[in-house]
């Protein structure tokens, strides 16, 4: 499958967002890495039924010390529409984020 589409470092739209700020998608040997402030993760790509050779989405996994994080994006014309939910394993509640992201 072809992630060219989604390769790049992605800045989102707002500076002030609580969620992803930036977010960089490679491709190393075959493998589509996906860092965020949360650090690296392998991601996986997926496509459309209607173009299934081109990348259109991913999601990528972070475990960390106090949470764990599932990110869901999506191309939407020239925006990665990053969907960030955050499970955390104290008391906190868990929380779902949406960002918007471009490539500068």
């Amino acid at each position: 499958m072809n992630t060219k589409p989604l390769l790049g470092a992605w800045i989102s739209y707002d500076d002030q967002t609580p969620g992803i700020r930036d977010l960089t998608i490679a491709e190393r040997r075959g493998v589509l890495t996906v860092e965020v402030r949360h650090g690296v993760t392998v991601g996986t790509a997926f496509a459309l039924r209607t173009q299934p050779d081109e990348a259109a989405g991913l999601t990528a996994h972070f475990r960390l010390e106090d949470s764990t994080v599932l990110l869901a994006a999506y191309l939407n014309k020239r925006l990665l529409v990053v969907d960030a939910y955050t499970a955390f394993t104290d008391s906190r509640a868990n929380t779902f984020l949406r960002d918007h992201l471009y490539l500068p």
